[in-house]
């Protein structure tokens, strides 16, 4: 768990001269034959063999990372701490130029300074299998890194755990699955903030470097309580991003905090018999089924969709997309005449206007089209 201590030392300092820095190092372009196994990977420390045998491990391997960009860039992940800088690489001999660094007080045990005064003493640059090793100058030992698991900010939902903003204050998201992030391939993003959605759209400039969009969102009135309009603030002031432990941390403009994320376990249409609960209309009109399980939906693996709509039943297809749109097509059902009051021709034309779906507390609410209403279902 990382401690909440690290957000302090994210300082406008730091940021400014890390840029004005790198934009006055002197970029040399790489020349090595293996150019492609260096640059586009993010690399681990997996150990530093000193040759007066001590050897310094990391616990946490995902904490101690470098990157090599092919512009000459260096960007690196020491523990708590964070360092951009410059590198040479001629011939196998690298050299690296470590321009600010962050000086937050990581917990005890951490090899951050050595970690960062190995880097500094590089020397030659060789790979073993999938390995790449680093000499350090004077014959003093080597560095030992393995390519990182990929982690993406894309393909993923994120939830939110907290807001740790740098003035003392902070804000938990309550519950988490409330407030998600999700980036899409294309650049656009989809959010959801309490009981507002809303979209996007993202860029990432470079490495590390985060940039959103003003985020659209719906505009209904949360719980007291929630944290939904601090959320998309943040994230409107998304700055630079990093992985720790598995989970997605964005630092925010101006020093004023750190967001903190973690991977959503995605909940499935399929596995469950959805029972309605109600159909409410923007209009104002609600439609209350007084027997929830007479009025059923199960997704299938194979595409298919079993419904039972009162005293009739039928089958259908459905089809899932991007952004979490949700097509329900060709629904047959027999023709049977319900009983007075039944919500059966209301179950099936909000089942044709399906548009989107998310979940919320267990529940999925089915989002109808024209933003005309919302279906809401609870597992078997």
């Amino acid at each position: 768990m990382v401690d909440k201590s690290m957000n302090a030392f994210r300082t406008a300092a730091f940021l400014t001269a890390s840029v004005a820095w790198m934009g006055t190092a002197c970029m040399v372009p790489v020349s090595l034959d293996d150019q492609d196994n260096l640059v586009g990977t993010v690399w681990e420390l997996q150990q530093i063999q000193m040759n007066d045998d001590t050897r310094f491990t990391p616990s946490s391997p995902q904490n101690y990372t470098v990157e090599f960009t092919e512009r000459g860039d260096v960007f690196v992940q020491a523990d708590c701490n964070r360092a951009a800088g410059a590198f040479n690489l001629v011939d196998g001999r690298i050299t690296i130029t470590l321009g600010p660094t962050t000086l937050a007080a990581c917990p005890e045990g951490s090899i951050d300074t050595r970690f960062l005064q190995s880097l500094r003493d590089a020397n030659m640059l060789f790979f073993q299998g999938d390995d790449m090793f680093i000499d350090l100058a004077y014959g003093s030992g080597t560095m030992q890194f393995s390519p990182a698991s990929t982690v993406s900010l894309t393909g993923r939902v994120w939830e939110l755990q907290d807001i740790q903003f740098n003035d003392g204050r902070l804000l938990v998201a309550e519950p988490t699955e409330n407030y998600t992030v999700e980036f899409m391939d294309d650049g656009s993003m989809a959010v959801r903030a309490d009981c507002n959605r809303g979209r996007g759209s993202f860029n990432v400039p470079e490495p590390g470097r985060l940039s959103v969009a003003p985020i659209a969102t719906t505009m209904a009135a949360c719980p007291e309580g929630s944290i939904g309009g601090d959320f998309t603030q943040a994230l409107s002031n998304a700055n630079l991003f990093f992985f720790q432990d598995g989970q997605l941390f964005i630092d925010l403009m101006f020093d004023s905090g750190t967001m903190r994320f973690q991977e959503a376990t995605a909940p499935s249409l399929v596995g469950s018999v959805w029972k309605l609960q109600q159909i409410q209309m923007n209009d104002g009109s609600q439609t209350v089924p007084s027997n929830p399980e007479n009025y059923t939906i199960e997704f299938m693996g194979d595409g298919s969709v079993v419904v039972q709509a009162d005293c009739n039943r039928g089958r259908g297809s459905f089809a899932t997309a991007a952004d979490n749109r949700l097509n329900i097509t060709g629904v047959a059902t027999t023709r049977m005449a319900c009983p007075a009051g039944s919500a059966d021709a209301d179950f099936l034309r909000g089942l044709d206007n399906a548009n989107s779906y998310f979940f919320r507390d267990g529940q999925l609410i089915v989002e109808l089209m024209y933003d005309s209403g919302s279906m809401i279902f609870s597992a078997d």
